[in-house]
Parts: structure tokens; C-alpha cells; sequence
């Protein structure tokens, strides 16, 4: 009698024992697989790569960044860069333009490229790789390029004829002639050696719900892709 009780006890024990392992792997299965993230941890870091470098990038969704995120580092990257080019007396148009220019100029001499080096399912690393504005290089540049000095000196002339800023801004000949020599300008600009940088991830929640992968050392990242 007891031998029978014992065994059907553990009949039931066993019975209630993978019923529940059973149903917890299944639950954490489907948890799992509801956290990982959609996209790769490589195009989530060119995403951050982009953004810190230019103000815009083309990875956004990968990266789930938000219009804040690209709000915050466009007012201020595109926002200084106009405000470089606005110096010179150029049409709004024509100062959008070498923004645009500027950008894609810089975007494709830095030839980003990312890679995962460690593909682990909480906190993939991923190797960037770039070049980067070479910040003394490009100054010398502008200090002794002859036909940025020869705009500064026909501006002066054409002030000293009485043509004022606006006048210039309004000026075909004069703006054609700024914006060749802006183009060439930044064009000419110094790159520093290929350099890399391992960028270890976190999975974060975006602001629609969703997983994605996110640097866990922004500010590293920011520096990296900066003109040094």
C-alpha cells in the first residue's frame, strides 16, 4: 500500500515538475525572443557613429533613434556649420548647400565601417572603423589656400565699391564664383589615418517599445568620430 502511494506521488510530483519547467522554458523562450533586437548591433552603432559625426544619419531606425536624438545633435552640428558658412556672404540657399555639401563631403572621406567582433546575445561588441578630420591640417588649409584668400580679398574690394553684404548675397557672378571656391575649399580637407575603436553594447528599450542595441559608452563613441 505504501509502495503504490509513494509511486504515485511521485508519479504526480514528476508530472507537476516538468509540466511547470516545461511551461517556464517556453515563457522564457518567447520572452527572449521578444527582446531581441530586430535589427544588428553594427548598423545600430553607425547609426550613433553618424549622428555624432554629421548631425543626420541614414540608420536611424536601426539604431531606434528618435527625431529628439537627431534634433538635439543636428541643431547643433548643422547649426555650427551654418553658422561657419554663414560668414561668408552667401545666399540662405547657397549656405544650405555647402551644409549639404560639407556633410556629404566629410561622410564619405571618413568611410565609416562597422563589424561585429563579438556576437554575443546581451552585449555584442562591435569594431568602427574611420577616418577623421584632421582639425590642425584643415586650419593650415584655410590659412594659406590662395583662392579662399583671393574671395576675402574681392569681398573687400567689392565693400570698398560700396556693395553691401546683402548686395553680394543677391550677386550671381559673386555667388557663383564663393560657392566654387567653398566646394574646392572643403574638398581639399585633411584626413587622419584609418583608426578604430571597439564599441561593447547594451540592449536598451526604445521609445516605441521595441529592443534595440546602444553603445554603452556614448560619450567614447562621440569623441571617436570628432575632428581631432
Amino acid at each position: 500500500m505504501f509502495k503504490k502511494s509513494f509511486m504515485a506521488m511521485m508519479a504526480l510530483f514528476l508530472v507537476l515538475f516538468v509540466t511547470g519547467c516545461g511551461g517556464g522554458n517556453k515563457d522564457n523562450a518567447q520572452k527572449a525572443a521578444a527582446d531581441k533586437p530586430e535589427f544588428s548591433a553594427d548598423q545600430a552603432v553607425l547609426g550613433y557613429a553618424e549622428m555624432y559625426a554629421f548631425g543626420v544619419t541614414e540608420h536611424e531606425k536601426e539604431a531606434g533613434l528618435t527625431e529628439a536624438d537627431l534634433q538635439k545633435y543636428g541643431n547643433k552640428i548643422i547649426g555650427e556649420t551654418t553658422e561657419a558658412f554663414a560668414e561668408f556672404p552667401l545666399s540662405e540657399d547657397n549656405v544650405a548647400t555647402m551644409v549639404g555639401n560639407y556633410v556629404g563631403t566629410l561622410s564619405q572621406a571618413m568611410e565609416m565601417k562597422a563589424e561585429v567582433v563579438k556576437d554575443d546575445p546581451e552585449h555584442p561588441v562591435v569594431k568602427l572603423s574611420a577616418k577623421t578630420l584632421n582639425q590642425k591640417g584643415a586650419e593650415e588649409v584655410a590659412a594659406n589656400n590662395e583662392d579662399l584668400l583671393a574671395l576675402g580679398t574681392a569681398m573687400g574690394t567689392l565693400q570698398a565699391q560700396g556693395l553691401s553684404l546683402d548686395e553680394m548675397k543677391a550677386n550671381e557672378e559673386f555667388q557663383k564664383s564663393a560657392m566654387e571656391v567653398l566646394k574646392k575649399f572643403v574638398s581639399a580637407f585633411p584626413m587622419n589615418p584609418e583608426a578604430s575603436i571597439e564599441v561593447t553594447c547594451d540592449k536598451v528599450k526604445g521609445a516605441d517599445g521595441k529592443f534595440y542595441w546602444a553603445p554603452q559608452d556614448k560619450a567614447a563613441l562621440e569623441t571617436f568620430v570628432q575632428p581631432k
